[in-house]
């Protein structure tokens, strides 16, 4: 496993990267309305990055072609946005956003980045799907109370797997938290279920990591599949999903959410 720990000097460059995302992501949410296509979306988002001198994470990651995850109602996790995708009333969409700042760290140039993901309603959505999501933040920030020096990755997720729970909810357990680092995704990977570490190497938070919490329960079942397009997960029993994620800085003192405004 390989784990980056940033050095003190770096944090101001990660908490922009931070900021910057999570101003992307408000944005993008506040844009949300019906007759609006998801293609709609990622263009505001993107423009917007460009604007401030930064890059959108997302696109070409991987060969991902837009700068904005757009996941609607069944859709989990990494929706490609669409100019024939129209949002309509009662609809809710995910909308998962990465920002990448460069800057040079003792003669080599890094790329910070804030990830961020929010589930927003399109409209008036039932009283079940509003708890949905209304759950799903409360363990985001569950999850994001363990985040602190000497504690580990297993308590994040004990926290997180309690409220989906007591709520009956399906765990995505496919996809998950995980380290930030230069490249986007790194160790350690961080489960919204505790008994990933009956298998896996439980992992003790340090400060310099920065880290991804990132649950996303489901008002069915656990189980979900990809699509054709080998990018979107959907629910395997077509009940709507909810994704809220966080970038967390952990230093000797606290812990920073980089991608909240």
């Amino acid at each position: 496993m390989s784990i980056t720990l940033f050095h003190k000097d770096q944090f101001e460059a990660i908490k922009k990267a931070g900021l910057l995302a999570g101003k992307a992501l408000d944005l993008a949410c506040r844009s949300v309305k019906a007759g609006m296509s998801t293609w709609d979306l990622d263009q505001i988002a993107e423009e917007w990055i460009r604007s401030q001198g930064a890059i959108p994470t997302f696109k070409g990651y991987s060969g991902f072609p837009a700068s904005l995850c757009t996941s609607v109602n069944q859709e989990v996790v990494h929706g490609i946005p669409n100019k024939k995708k129209i949002l309509k009333e009662g609809d809710i969409v995910s909308l998962d956003i990465g920002v990448t700042v460069k800057e040079k760290f003792d003669g080599t140039e890094w790329g910070y980045i804030g990830d961020t993901a929010r589930t927003v309603t399109v409209g008036e959505v039932s009283n079940s799907v509003k708890k949905l999501l209304e759950d799903t933040d409360l363990s985001l920030y569950e999850g994001i109370k363990c985040c602190k020096a000497g504690m580990t990755i297993k308590d994040i997720s004990i926290a997180v797997e309690k409220v989906a729970k007591k709520n009956n909810y399906g765990i995505v357990r496919m996809f998950g938290g995980h380290g930030i680092g230069p490249k986007y995704h790194s160790d350690p990977f961080i489960p919204n279920w505790a008994d990933y570490f009956s298998f896996n190497d439980n992992t003790e938070i340090k400060p310099g990591m920065l880290l991804c919490i990132e649950p996303m329960f489901n008002l069915g079942g656990d189980d979900v599949r990809k699509l054709k397009d080998d990018w979107t997960i959907v629910t395997a029993d077509h009940k709507m999903s909810a994704h809220f994620e966080h970038t967390i800085l952990i230093t000797e003192n606290e812990s920073i959410v980089t991608t909240k405004i």
